[in-house]
C-alpha cells in the first residue's frame, strides 16, 4: 500500500510504501522533515477529522492513502472510499495513554468510555440485577461509563446518609446511656407503688372529711342549741284536752242554735266567738306540737351528730405515709424512666448497627458498578486493565497499579496491545513520533511482533540523519 502526499507542510512530494501485512512502518528523517506532519495528515485522511498544513505558495495539498483522498485548501475535503481500517476511527489511542486532562479520575473516565466505546458492550438491565431499583431510575444504560459513574455516586450518597443515621443513633443511644443514674435498693414494683400512695390519698381524704363532718356537726349543734334556748316549755297534752272541749262546746252549740231559732243572733255571736277561740286553740296546738317535734329533732341532732375529730397523731401517721409512698412511687417512675431509656438505647444500636450494615451493602454495590465496567473492558482481547473505584488499574511487579500512574512508555504499550489486538487483519494505526520513541527497544519488538501477528499496520516516525523514508519492522 502506497502513501502519497504533496505540498502537505514541508513535504513537497513523497510517497512511502506499507507492507500491508502488518508491522511496524516508521517514517525516519531529520528534524523538520514533516514527519509529525506526514502522520497527522494520514490519520485526517483516514478519520475526515482534522485539516492539514499546505506548504507555503500552495494552493492546495493531498494525501492519498488506502483509497481515499484529502484535498486540504480553503477547506478539507475528503472523496473516495476508504479500503483499509482505520483503527482511529474506532479508538484514539494517544487519547487513550493521555487524555489531557489534569485530574486523574476525570482522565481515566474517558479513557474508560474509550475502551467501552472500542468494546461496542452494553449494559443490559438483568446485569443490575440486585443493586436498589429505586437507584436506577433515570439512568440512561446506553451510556455504559455515565451510567455506571451515576448509580456509584447515587450508591455512594445513599451509603454517606445510612452512615450519617447509624452515626446519629449511635450517638444518641450513648447519650442516653450516659444519662442514666441507677437508684439504690431493690426494684419497685410500679403497680404497687401506685397502689400505696392511693390508699395513703384516701386515708388522707377520710381524715379531712371526719374533720369537715365534726365542724359542720358542732356548728349545728350550736345552733339547735341557741334556737332551743328560745322557745318556751309548753303542756302539749292540756293544750290538746282544751282544744277537744273546745270543739265538743262548739258543737253543742251549734245543735242549740240549730234548735233554739230564736236565739240565733245571740247563739250565733255566740258561734262565732267559739270559732275564733277554737281556731286560736287549734292553731297553739299545732304550734305547740311543732315545737315539741322540733325541739325533740334538734335534741337528737345533739345527742346523735357528735362526731370526734382525728387526733394529731393518726393525722402526723397518715400524711408521714403518703410522703413515704409518693416518694416510693418518684423512685418507680425513675426506674421505670431508667427502663425506657435503656430500651430506647438498645433498639437505638440496633438501629444504628443496621444503619451501618446498609451503607457497607451500598458501599458493596457501589465497587459493582466497577465490576460490571470491568467485565466490559475485559471483552477486549489483550487488555489487561479493570476498573476499581472509577480508576483504571492493571497489575504489575509493584502489584496493582493505576494506569494513569504508569510511565509513559508503558501506559502507550498497553494501549498498542489493545488497539492491535481491535484492529484486525488489515488495520492501519498511527501514533506519534514521541510514543514510539519513549518505547524501549524490547516493547517495540514486542509490539512488532504482534502487529506482524495480528496483520496490523503502525505507522509512526523516529529521528534519523537521514532523508524522508519508511523502514518496516
Amino acid at each position: 500500500m502506497n502513501i502519497e502526499f504533496e505540498n502537505i507542510g514541508p513535504i513537497r512530494k513523497a510517497s512511502i510504501s506499507i507492507d500491508e501485512n502488518g508491522g511496524v512502518a516508521t517514517l525516519r528523517g531529520r528534524n523538520g522533515s514533516g514527519k509529525s506532519i506526514a502522520l497527522e495528515a494520514v490519520r485526517s485522511a483516514l478519520t475526515g477529522k482534522g485539516k492539514p498544513p499546505v506548504k507555503d505558495l500552495a494552493k492546495q495539498g493531498i494525501i492519498k492513502v488506502g483509497g481515499v483522498t484529502l484535498t486540504v485548501g480553503r477547506t478539507a475535503r475528503r472523496s473516495g472510499e476508504l479500503e483499509i481500517r482505520a483503527l482511529d476511527d474506532r479508538l484514539s489511542v494517544a487519547d487513550l495513554v493521555d487524555p489531557g486532562l489534569a485530574d486523574p479520575i476525570r482522565a481515566d473516565a474517558t479513557r474508560i468510555k474509550a475502551l467501552v466505546g472500542l468494546s461496542g458492550a452494553t449494559i443490559d438491565p438483568g446485569d443490575l440485577h440486585g443493586f436498589p431499583e429505586n437507584l436506577l431510575d433515570g439512568i440512561d444504560l446506553n451510556e455504559p461509563v455515565a451510567a455506571m459513574a451515576e448509580l456509584r455516586k447515587r450508591l455512594n450518597i445513599g451509603a454517606n446518609e445510612y452512615e450519617k443515621l447509624s452515626a446519629k443513633d449511635e450517638a444518641t443511644a450513648k447519650a442516653l446511656l450516659e444519662s442514666l443514674e441507677e437508684l439504690d435498693g431493690e426494684a419497685i414494683d410500679p403497680d404497687k407503688a401506685q397502689e400505696r400512695v392511693t390508699n395513703a390519698l384516701r386515708v388522707i381524704d377520710r381524715l379531712e372529711d371526719q374533720i369537715k363532718l365534726a365542724v359542720d356537726a358542732s356548728a349545728r349543734n350550736k345552733a339547735a342549741r341557741d334556737r332551743l334556748a328560745m322557745i318556751p316549755s309548753v303542756d302539749v297534752d292540756a293544750a290538746q284536752r282544751e282544744a277537744a272541749r273546745l270543739v265538743a262546746v262548739t258543737d253543742d252549740k251549734k245543735a242549740r242554735a240549730l234548735k233554739l231559732k230564736a236565739e240565733y243572733e245571740a247563739a250565733l255571736a255566740d258561734y262565732k266567738t267559739s270559732i275564733v277561740d277554737r281556731d286560736a286553740a287549734i292553731a297553739n296546738a299545732e304550734d305547740a306540737q311543732a315545737q315539741a317535734k322540733l325541739r325533740a329533732e334538734l335534741e337528737r341532732q345533739i345527742s346523735e351528730s357528735e362526731i370526734a375529730k382525728p387526733t394529731d397523731a393518726e393525722i402526723e401517721f397518715a400524711n408521714a405515709e403518703l410522703l413515704s409512698a409518693k416518694d416510693a412511687q418518684s423512685k418507680s417512675v425513675q426506674q421505670q424512666a431508667i427502663t425506657h431509656q435503656k430500651a430506647k438505647a438498645d433498639e437505638l444500636v440496633g438501629s444504628a448497627q443496621e444503619h451501618a450494615q446498609e451503607a457497607i451493602e451500598l458501599r458493596r454495590k457501589a465497587k459493582q458498578t466497577d465490576e460490571v465496567l470491568s467485565e466490559i473492558v475485559s471483552t477486549l482481547a489483550g487488555c489487561p486493565l479493570t476498573v476499581i473505584e472509577g480508576r483504571l488499574s492493571t497489575q504489575t511487579k509493584r502489584g496493582p497499579t493505576f494506569y494513569a500512574d504508569l510511565s509513559m512508555g508503558e501506559r502507550w504499550r498497553i494501549a498498542l496491545k489493545i488497539a492491535i489486538a481491535a484492529g484486525g487483519k488489515g488495520g492501519l494505526l498511527v501514533i506519534p513520533q514521541e510514543a514510539w520513541e519513549g518505547l524501549d527497544p524490547l516493547n517495540r519488538d514486542a509490539i512488532a511482533k504482534q502487529a506482524k501477528a495480528s496483520r496490523v499496520v503502525i505507522l509512526t516516525a523516529e529521528c534519523s540523519d537521514s532523508d524522508l523514508l519508511v523502514a518496516m519492522a
